[in-house]
């Protein structure tokens, strides 16, 4: 099951990465894993999966053409269909030749007869990994997967330790408006690795 991207007119990496606050929605039993195909001439897509109780009523997925200075040169929007739990759909953003990266997920799910926005999920790395002191725990410094423009704090005390450069979804509740990077000062409510498909992922932290 897969679906095709709409590539938008160019637009500057500041453009991409600009915020605004927003209201959060009331959560569900809906959720999402994601893993990445990657081709050798360039091909990627992004499977998405449902791993709630709940089923997804759609998933935007948004990604972006980054150059060899790291920023953005096209956004790729993908509309995923409904996804029942434990069913995938799958986002092509690039194919032969080209080149893409994941920015991010915003889920949606059927509440009162009308979709409401769920999660807003960002693509993110590992870019710090810093022992807790004083105590237990970690604390996790992230960045864009493949953009430059924003950092994020998560500390966590949980195990394993997800590695430097680890590749990791970074999840909060959806906000009335989509947000193309997570909002300065608000903390993820989770985060969970983004593997390559067929690749064992740690599981999930809260």
């Amino acid at each position: 099951m897969t679906a095709r991207p709409h590539t938008l007119p160019a637009l500057a990496a500041a453009a991409l990465l600009a915020a605004a606050p927003g209201g959060a929605l009331a959560a569900s039993s809906a959720s999402v894993e994601a893993c990445t195909l990657a081709g050798p001439s360039g091909e990627y897509s992004v499977r998405v999966r449902n791993v709630g109780k709940d089923t997804i009523a759609r998933v935007e997925v948004a990604g972006v053409r980054p150059n060899a200075s790291a920023h953005g040169t096209n956004t790729i929007s993908v509309q995923l269909p409904a996804i029942p739990p434990g069913r995938y759909q799958t986002a092509i953003l690039a194919r032969r030749g080209e080149s893409a990266a994941l920015v991010s997920l915003r889920t949606y799910v059927q509440r009162q007869g009308a979709q409401a926005a769920e999660e807003d999920i960002y693509a993110g790395r590992v870019a710090h990994v810093t022992p807790g002191n004083p105590g237990p725990g970690v604390l996790y410094t992230l960045a864009p997967l493949a953009v430059r423009g924003w950092t994020v704090a998560y500390p966590s005390t949980q195990q394993p330790v997800l590695a430097h450069g680890a590749s990791v979804l970074i999840f909060y509740p959806a906000r009335a408006k989509p947000q193309s990077r997570p909002e300065a000062g608000r903390s993820p409510s989770r985060i969970a690795a983004l593997p390559a498909c067929g690749q064992p992922a740690p599981a999930p932290r809260r």
